[in-house]
């Protein structure tokens, strides 16, 4: 007898088989066993992940000799055809090669007769976007009166590319990607059943590969089999998909983010002295800095597939980086995806690209700028308080208390200056230290009539505005950090 492959042999003959499902699955059941089955349903989602095999249930339960029932018996000889693919009653077609109008018009003309074993004529069409629009077209009339006796079940992995008015005669069910964890469960059990000799963290790995799709999955594991000395390692699987060690990755992304020249050109020079594909070592660094963005924005593992001591290297790594710095990076090596895949020396661009990371500065969020901005004033004025030694006194809160309330009604810019400026008494007078530029605008006719009657009026004194002029900005560690950052120079306006 010849092989069967793990795909087809493991392949769920019922509803309970099936795995990663269960809304498509309890749906379709409830339908059944309440009679309220359409007589279109449009099954859409990626490739493996059980769209076809959940129709040939379907198609078993309902024409099933003890049914329709919510699972077929299996055992009766409308089950046994439908699954050998010989069943009168039950056809599947194939849209790609399938998709002329005339192959449309043959399924019309037969929808007429009734089935000949089972209760129902059932069409699965496979992939039906790749129907022509006249194939389509031809479709309408009979999705629109179907005799009660047939049931179409279309499957496609590009439901955008079904016209509108075939999706709205359909009962839509969307499939999911399968879950890492589900898929993993399943290949344990199949390699167990089969003796298969497999370690835990090369399932994990076929499982993270197959991007949710349990075929794509049992196939690896198949090809893994003929390919590898038992038991089966990541290094087997890694060898079989062109994966990278991934400490060789987490390596490089440690190298980029310590702007280590040298180990980043170390490491293009190993991967293209080895032979390895350097398009893929970069889809696998986007992969990780992916992950590495997901470890410093939360502390959920879920959401990577990772082992543990991975998820563990990543968050170390993040930890000590910037947001910003990261998202800055990663946008830098998503840009060059284009150039990376059109290119015949990927080893050059590469080349390029880790080195502009590596050297990449790491910028200062927005936030952080507008934040120092905004305190330059406060940390500016704090220093220049204390050059009249002469005049200087304690702050006194209590004439800020009552005065900046009753000034703020009228002049909330002036309030503003003044709580971050020294007030005091001395000689009976109100002093007022500002810089030089806010002394200007206070001593404006306007300013100065609101703040000399509300002082007036709070305490019967005069007041005097004092400032120690630009000069407090010159050696202001915040002022020079604002410098380096925009690369500037202080100037000022001559006169003042």
């Amino acid at each position: 007898m010849s092989y069967l492959v793990l795909a087809r042999k493991w392949r769920p003959q019922s509803f309970s088989e099936v795995v990663g499902q269960e809304h498509i699955k309890r749906s379709l059941q409830n339908a059944i066993r309440y009679n309220r089955l359409p007589h279109a349903l449009l099954f859409s989602g990626p490739k493996g992940v059980g769209k076809t095999t959940m129709a040939r249930i379907l198609a078993k339960a309902l024409n099933c000799e003890r049914g329709p029932s919510i699972e077929p018996c299996n055992k009766c000889i409308s089950c046994k055809e439908i699954d050998l693919g010989n069943s009168i009653d039950v056809q599947e077609i194939d849209g790609a090669s399938n998709r002329r109008i005339s192959e449309v018009r043959e399924i019309r003309e037969n929808v007429k007769y009734r089935p000949s074993r089972g209760r129902y004529k059932v069409y699965i069409i496979d992939e039906v976007h790749m129907l022509t629009e006249e194939a389509f077209n031809a479709l309408l009339k009979t999705l629109e009166e179907p005799p009660p006796h047939v049931i179409f079940v279309f499957a496609t992995t590009e439901p955008h590319k079904v016209p509108p008015t075939i999706v709205s005669r359909c009962q839509r069910f969307p499939f999911h990607r399968i879950s890492s964890s589900i898929i993993c469960h399943r290949i344990s059990e199949i390699a167990s059943a089969e003796k298969i000799d497999i370690e835990e963290d090369a399932i994990r790995l076929i499982a993270h590969s197959s991007e949710g799709s349990l075929r794509d999955a049992l196939s690896l594991l198949d090809q893994l089999v003929s390919f590898s000395t038992p038991p089966i390692n990541v290094k087997d699987v890694q060898e079989i998909l062109g994966l990278f060690d991934t400490h060789l990755v987490l390596e490089t992304i440690d190298a980029i983010l310590n702007g280590d020249l040298k180990k980043v050109l170390e490491t293009i020079h190993k991967i293209y002295e080895e032979g390895s594909d350097l398009k893929q070592f970069y889809l696998n660094l986007i992969t990780y800095f992916r992950h590495l963005l997901i470890a410093k924005l939360t502390e959920r593992a879920s959401l990577v597939d990772l082992p543990d001591y991975e998820w563990e290297i990543l968050r170390n790594i993040a930890k000590n980086q910037s947001i910003s710095h990261l998202e800055q990076l990663f946008d830098l090596l998503i840009s060059e995806q284009g150039a990376i895949k059109a290119t015949t020396q990927p080893r050059f661009i590469l080349e390029a690209l880790l080195i502009k990371m590596a050297e990449f500065k790491k910028v200062v969020p927005i936030e952080v700028i507008i934040e120092r901005l905004s305190s330059l004033k406060k940390e500016a004025v704090r220093k220049g308080e204390i050059v009249d030694e002469k005049v200087a006194e304690e702050d006194r809160e209590d004439i800020k208390e009552k005065i900046i309330p009753a000034i703020r009604r009228e002049s909330p810019v002036l309030a503003a200056i003044l709580e971050n400026a020294k007030i005091f008494l001395k000689d009976e007078k109100i002093f007022i230290k500002v810089l030089q530029f806010h002394k200007e605008l206070i001593m404006q006719k306007n300013y100065s009539d609101i703040l000399n009657n509300c002082i007036q009026n709070c305490f019967g004194k005069d007041f005097v505005v004092l400032t120690n002029g630009p000069e407090s900005y010159k050696e202001d560690d915040l002022v020079q950090e604002v410098l380096k950052i925009f690369g500037g120079k202080v100037s000022y306006i001559k006169g003042r």
